[in-house]
């Protein structure tokens, strides 16, 4: 069975929220997919956290939510880093 990955970007520098959006995505595939939640707001550096996930292998998909604005300045150049590296 593949596992996803589930990325949310940092969305505030004060007080950490709640990633919602994941977490319903989490939800709805629990029971039929393994995942893993990285969160921007928690992790110090959650592109090295999200590569290591990764290269370890077991993983058919990688989702990632963004809001247009702050979460954009994360969201963007790891996603790509990740298209780039596991085509």
């Amino acid at each position: 069975m593949s596992k996803v990955l589930l990325f949310n970007p940092r969305s505030a520098r004060s007080k950490p929220r709640l990633p919602n959006s994941v977490l319903s995505i989490a939800a709805s595939i629990e029971g039929r997919f393994d995942y893993v939640i990285v969160d921007g707001n928690h992790e110090a550096d959650p592109a090295q956290k999200i590569m290591e996930y990764l290269a370890g292998g077991g993983f058919g998909y990688f989702a990632c939510t963004a809001m247009p604005g702050p979460q954009l300045k994360q969201a963007i150049p790891i996603s790509k880093a990740v298209r780039a590296r596991f085509p």
